[in-house]
């Protein structure tokens, strides 16, 4: 059976809480490159930051993690499936850092998912658990949202959602961009944010790839920082 909750309400608050910034997932540790982006440009207003989270979103996210949930969600509850899509993603994250942002997110989620009771008997989550998947957080959302009841399309705008949001936050946090700044970038682009939901929803998994380049260089030299405020 595809979902855990019959009533429509209930899955949308579940799913409301899976993506409050309270809840802990591990997202905000992570900058996803933006720490080192940002450090190198420090005349970056509040444009050239927006324009960077679209460019982030529309050419990395939404065509690799955005799609691979939307295909998990499809497969769900199959863990066998979920592991393979683990797999595959894994193998497009071609860098350490991606790798661990992705990686330590999905079974940070993994574990406050089963202790506050959101995954109890779920066979992918308990494989991430036990290691022996590598628990991505594109797929492990996936595959509690699915079993919340909600839509392929809601699951994916909710990632999506996350992920930008995650990112401003970390410009907020390094004093680059001003907490009302981070909620009018959001309102701008929220219709960009379900087409591209949508676009990712109807991606064939086959066609996955991830072309943000300047953010995966930037990933890389935030390896080697010696202080820095993100783990990735």
């Amino acid at each position: 059976m595809r979902t855990l909750m019959t009533d429509d309400a209930v899955a949308t608050a579940l799913w409301l809480q899976l993506h409050d910034s309270a809840f802990p997932a591990g997202r905000l540790v992570h900058s996803n490159g933006f720490e080192e982006w940002l450090a190198h440009r420090p005349e970056a207003g509040t444009a050239e930051i927006e324009a960077a989270v679209m460019d982030y979103l529309t050419y990395g996210f939404a065509p690799l993690d955005a799609t691979v949930t939307a295909a998990a969600w499809r497969v769900a509850p199959s863990a066998g499936r979920l592991r393979d899509l683990d797999i595959l993603l894994s193998s497009h994250k071609l860098f350490d850092n991606a790798r661990v942002a992705s990686q330590s997110a999905g079974r940070q989620l993994a574990v406050t998912a089963r202790e506050v009771g959101l995954a109890d008997g779920d066979a992918y989550i308990t494989s991430v658990l036990a290691g022996e998947s590598d628990g991505n957080i594109a797929v492990v959302e996936a595959a509690l949202q699915a079993g919340f009841g909600v839509s392929a399309h809601t699951t994916v705008l909710g990632s999506l959602r996350s992920a930008m949001a995650s990112v401003l936050s970390a410009a907020v946090r390094l004093g680059r961009c001003s907490p009302l700044a981070s909620q009018r970038i959001q309102v701008r682009n929220v219709g960009a944010i379900v087409a591209l939901a949508s676009a990712s929803c109807d991606r064939p998994v086959d066609q996955i790839s991830s072309t943000a380049i300047q953010f995966d260089i930037a990933g890389m030299r935030h390896e080697t920082r010696r202080q820095r405020s993100f783990a990735s």
